[in-house]
């Protein structure tokens, strides 16, 4: 195993290496996009010769708009334009200077947020795939706002499951395995009123500094840095632009669709028009480590979901990070509908095993057909699973803290 020192004593060395490696990857996407046009299957790293401006059409790009439409179908609308075009809301905490040549001046132009399990050979865990999609939000924020190309790389077994795919990702294992974690955060404190769990008060007033500081002392790889940032993004109504984007990266294989699908039928449920209530308990018991409930706790959860449903004839489908508190729930409100299935964290280290990575992940997609979002947490910060699920298709959401 190369260790971190190592790698930075043969940065030179490998460089031409690693160069050729990107450009391969490069290579392979463009001929698989060239072969059948009309149905892109790579979240291709864009690696290109530098430009005089500094500028690249997004024409270029794997994710055109031409190309998205046409392949995907989905309606994307992304027009990544000069920054000096962008009217921001300005405030005292978004005046903080920073200088942003810091990174242009470095040859970058394409940020790459990754997700795998580890990070900075080791030393850091992945967090959450709802933080995850919420990082990705503040980079394509971040691109918008100054011209740079935004990539999304899902670097473990949940590609398996995803539409959009980056090959060849073994060419490039010791660039991934170094990058560092984004640590810094834009919250100032959560923001619970009457037991309802709101978007957190967020500080903005350091956190692009100590991006662009982040990025500048970040390896350079032919114009890509890689990297993983969970940050919130600082505008607190996302682009519907961006929303499409993400959906497009987070769309489904074929064969999961259908599985979806059947599953869904299963239950004799129809697209958007159920409701989920949404069960955040806890790390202690996604991860299996006990699985056992408290009476008290169970109580407080039938009062607070008994206190925000209507029952006149609505359906209800229970999701949670465990399944035996989806049994607990289906004995007192015996019309809400279950799905039996191991589920795995995506983050903190877990070991990824497929078929609950699948699971999971239907259990994502179920959210995300849904009319309205009941979500009820362990935790002062809620679930970002569910938040960022309901943000990003458009769904009315609502979480309680429930300890």
């Amino acid at each position: 195993m190369l260790s971190k020192l190592n790698f930075n004593n043969n940065t030179n060395r490998n460089s031409k290496i690693i160069q050729r490696n990107l450009l391969a990857i490069e290579q392979q996407n463009s001929q698989q996009i060239k072969k059948n046009y009309q149905e892109p299957t790579s979240n291709s790293l864009n690696i290109t010769k530098k430009i005089n401006n500094g500028q690249k059409s997004i024409i270029e790009d794997m994710y055109s708009i031409k190309q998205i439409k046409a392949g995907i179908g989905n309606k994307i609308n992304i027009d990544f334009v000069d920054s000096s075009k962008l009217k921001f809301p300005s405030s005292k905490e978004n005046d903080i200077p920073y200088n942003i040549n810091i990174i242009r001046n470095k040859g970058i132009r394409i940020l790459n947020n990754v997700y795998q399990s580890k990070y900075d050979f080791g030393k850091y865990n992945c967090t959450g795939l709802g933080d995850f999609i919420r990082g990705c939000y503040f980079i394509l924020e971040f691109c918008d706002k100054h011209g740079f190309q935004p990539k999304i790389i899902f670097n473990n077994c949940i590609s398996k499951f995803l539409h959009i795919k980056t090959h060849k990702l073994d060419l490039i294992e010791n660039v991934l395995r170094s990058i560092d974690f984004f640590t810094s955060n834009n919250i100032r404190s959560y923001n619970i009123q009457n037991g309802e769990i709101l978007d957190p008060i967020k500080n903005n007033t350091h956190i692009m500094s100590e991006f662009v500081e982040y990025m500048g002392k970040s390896p350079v790889y032919y114009s890509n840095v890689f990297m993983f940032c969970n940050s919130f993004p600082m505008e607190d109504n996302i682009p519907e632009k961006h929303k499409e984007y993400m959906k497009s990266i987070l769309e489904s294989t074929q064969e999961m669709k259908q599985y979806v699908y059947d599953t869904l039928g299963e239950l004799k449920l129809s697209i958007k028009e159920y409701n989920v209530i949404h069960v955040r308990s806890g790390d202690t018991y996604l991860k299996n480590e006990t699985t056992i409930f408290g009476a008290k706790y169970i109580e407080k959860l039938k009062v607070a979901i008994r206190s925000d449903i209507r029952f006149n004839g609505q359906e209800y489908l229970i999701v949670a990070d465990n399944n035996y508190i989806k049994i607990a729930l289906k004995n007192i409100f015996p019309s809400f509908k279950i799905f039996i299935k191991e589920i795995t964290h995506f983050g903190e280290g877990v070991v990824l095993e497929e078929e609950k990575v699948k699971n999971s992940l239907v259990d994502f997609y179920l959210l995300s057909f849904a009319k309205a979002i009941f979500s009820y947490s362990y935790y002062e910060h809620g679930s970002g699973f569910s938040c960022w699920c309901a943000k990003t298709y458009n769904i009315p959401y609502m979480c309680r803290h429930v300890k």
